[in-house]
């Protein structure tokens, strides 16, 4: 039940950053991506080295979204 737990929390935060892409005037301080990148990065690497594959399927997700973000909302 864990395992479904953890992803449906990430694609919910995932379709909450949505919006954000979408609206072309939205700026995020890089001091709010870069950390949300760098984090989510590590995330996806820790699932992945404990073999938990949706989980790092779910944050390698929002790492994209976040690194979208930093590139092209700041």
């Amino acid at each position: 039940m864990a395992r479904v737990r953890l992803p449906a929390g990430s694609i919910v935060i995932m379709i909450s950053l949505i919006p954000t892409i979408r609206d072309e005037e939205a700026r995020v301080p890089l001091r709010t991506s870069v950390p949300s990148v760098a984090v989510l990065f590590v995330q996806t690497l820790a699932f992945l080295s404990m073999g938990l594959t949706f989980s790092a399927a779910g944050t390698g997700m929002g790492f994209g979204l976040w690194t979208l973000i930093a590139k092209y909302k700041s």
